[in-house]
């Protein structure tokens, strides 16, 4: 990369990435992402993307029916996006020796071995197990899922939907193009950038590795890549070259200081998750909240020598690598094994009796490297410090 300037966005650039204040609400699967948060962000000129992943379509029918309802301008109601899972079933980028039989079988095998080491701890919560099979997916079931989601994506007229954790097949981006809906996906490197264009992206969310929650590989087995956000857009960015499409940064981003290098590096917007964590509007869990709070406050969760938010990542808890704030749990089962949404379904339960009793050592933190910033203010406060300025 010879040139410091980053080539012009090509037009057009899709209305919920194109928001007076080039943020948007980052979608957060499991509770946090709310209508409420979304419509709150909008309405203070930013845009937001509604979590479908852990939901039916039924229930992203009702997110977005609950959004819209809140937002008062058709400009508003053009400002947001549903962002889908892509389970393995319709994933192009898994490998077709990972969809054999003996990899099914020493799949479910590892899935077993870590139902085995689960059980003591599931005895202490008072927690019950499901069962290796209850967990393991259907993929007639997930193909099935996925086109109620497509479906309904049709039927309301989405304004754009991003894709998370894999990549849909071409005619999955002509569908929704013929729609009228852009399609865009998260990736977290370069070729996973020129494979999701090449397959029909409109968009592209290029995730940092400094991003709370999942990593969105494309391979579900794939290790996540340690390139910083800025230096990784300007390389999507190249890599593209006359294929370029408008382009997201996220991951980590927590003040609006960050915010400018990355446009200048040729992002069009940034995503930003953990900074809506503590707000009134957002559907945190309490003991997520609490974990939060004592983060912010360097009171727990935080590195002894300058406060910052002691993250890592891990598949401890889904199987899938995702960052949060480190718990015992994280550190007693690092090798837990590259099979999500099975190690989701185990841990569900412990999870769940771990919150209800306050237990923070139990639970999953999904949280960004900035976790330590965060403030308990209303999302439209949080947008504010986030409008891209100058380094101090």
């Amino acid at each position: 990369m010879s040139s410091t300037t980053a080539p012009s966005v090509p037009a057009p650039v899709p209305a919920p990435l194109d928001p007076p204040v080039p943020v948007l609400a980052a979608p957060m699967a499991g509770g946090p992402s709310t209508p409420e948060l979304a419509a709150a962000v909008i309405r203070a000129g930013g845009g937001a993307f509604l979590a479908g992943g852990m939901r039916s379509a039924a229930q992203v029918r009702e997110q977005v029916d609950g959004l819209r309802a809140l937002l008062a301008t058709p400009e508003e109601a053009g400002r947001f996006g549903v962002n889908l899972f892509v389970p393995d079933a319709v994933n192009t980028a898994v490998a077709a020796s990972a969809r054999g039989g003996a990899a099914r079988i020493a799949r479910a095998q590892a899935v077993a071995s870590y139902r085995e080491r689960l059980a003591p701890l599931a005895a202490d919560l008072g927690a019950e197990l499901p069962s290796v099979l209850t967990v393991t997916p259907d993929p007639d079931a997930e193909r099935a899922a996925f086109e109620d989601m497509l479906a309904a994506a049709e039927e309301q007229s989405w304004p754009a939907v991003s894709f998370t954790f894999g990549l849909p097949a071409p005619d999955v981006f002509a569908r929704l193009a013929a729609a009228g809906i852009p399609a865009g996906v998260t990736v977290t490197s370069p070729a996973e950038a020129m494979a999701a264009v090449a397959s029909g992206a409109r968009f592209l969310v290029v995730q940092g590795p400094k991003a709370g929650g999942h990593r969105a590989t494309l391979d579900p087995q794939a290790r996540p890549g340690i390139t910083d956000l800025r230096t990784l857009v300007f390389a999507v960015r190249h890599a593209l070259g006359p294929a370029a499409v408008p382009l997201v940064a996220a991951g980590g981003i927590t003040d609006g200081a960050q915010v400018r290098p990355l446009l200048e590096a040729g992002a069009v917007a940034v995503a930003a998750g953990t900074a809506f964590l503590l707000t009134p509007e957002a559907g945190t869990s309490a003991a997520h909240r609490t974990a939060l709070r004592q983060a912010s406050a360097g009171v727990a969760f935080a590195h002894p020598d300058d406060g910052a938010a002691s993250t890592a990542l891990t598949r401890a808890y889904t199987g899938r690598w995702a960052r949060g704030l480190v718990t015992p749990f994280m550190d007693e089962h690092h090798d837990a094994p590259a099979a999500y949404p099975e190690v989701n379904g185990l841990t569900g339960p412990l999870r769940r009796a771990a919150a209800e009793d306050g237990d923070l050592e139990h639970v999953h933190l999904w949280a960004g490297t900035g976790a330590h910033r965060v403030e308990e203010v209303g999302a439209a406060q949080v947008l504010a410090s986030l409008a891209p300025r100058a380094e101090p």
